[in-house]
């Protein structure tokens, strides 16, 4: 299993999340120079979205050495049409979020590769207004989410999805106000939800631990850090679930 994450994660939080399991490689993911602004430039969820358990749909323009490590871990990958833009809406052709057997995104920004290969998939496509899904969805299972955004929540809740509808803010992303809850973590093969940072730090600190003790069976967070907006946590690899479990 490989789980990718935004190079510029700070060591605290790497160190951390090492230390928490044994024969995983991770992936220190780098963007495309110029391609985004910076507090979102090396985040995994703008330049691939995970179609499946070990099939990931990326930008095209990234760099045979930047998707290496996904072919070595015998994922397929499948180039989008465009790579993201500059500026929203363009950033976030990417990001859709897959919950189960549903995958959230505004679909007026969803690179055309990813629509075509999820109807392929036999998915759901559920339009939202946000186009920073990925980002604004934590999936806690195949049926449970949070977020902050009320649009989804709204959008998530008609589609029989349990939610946790938390304020804006109390997560960490350097350059902006604040960051996304989505872009706290990941979902490992076994189900295990995994956050970067201690979400005791945050003002709904118990909201969420109650959430998540209700809706799977075991999640890790990293003690005593700020939740951290990294673009999310992927984890691919032959053999292994879907970071979006199914």
């Amino acid at each position: 299993m490989l789980i990718i994450h935004d190079k510029r994660l700070p060591i605290e939080y790497r160190r951390a999340l090492r230390g928490k399991f044994q024969n995983i490689q991770f992936f220190p993911f780098e963007g495309m120079n110029g391609k985004v602004y910076e507090s979102i430039s090396c985040h995994p969820d703008i330049y691939l979205f995970q179609l499946s358990p070990a099939a990931v749909i990326c930008a095209p323009g990234l760099r045979e050495d930047q998707i290496a490590p996904l072919r070595a871990g015998k994922v397929e990958i499948v180039k989008g049409e465009n790579d993201p833009g500059g500026r929203y809406p363009d950033t976030a052709r990417y990001n859709a979020s897959r919950v189960g057997d549903k995958v959230f995104h505004n679909l007026k920004y969803t690179d055309k590769v990813i629509l075509d290969k999820v109807r392929e998939e036999g998915l759901k496509l559920v339009g939202i207004s946000q186009g920073y899904s990925r980002c604004s969805i934590l999936p806690v299972s195949s049926n449970a989410i949070i977020t902050s955004d009320e649009v989804i929540a709204g959008a998530a809740s008609r589609e029989g999805v349990e939610v946790l509808l938390l304020s804006p803010g109390g997560v960490f992303l350097p350059g902006e106000e604040y960051g996304f809850i989505g872009g706290c973590g990941g979902i490992l093969p076994d189900g295990t939800v995994v956050l970067l940072g201690d979400p005791k730090l945050h003002p709904q600190g118990k909201e969420i631990e109650r959430f998540l003790d209700r809706h799977t069976s075991n999640y890790l967070f990293l003690k005593g850090l700020p939740l951290y907006d990294a673009g999310g946590l992927l984890a691919v690899g032959r053999g292994t679930s879907c970071g979006c479990p199914e």
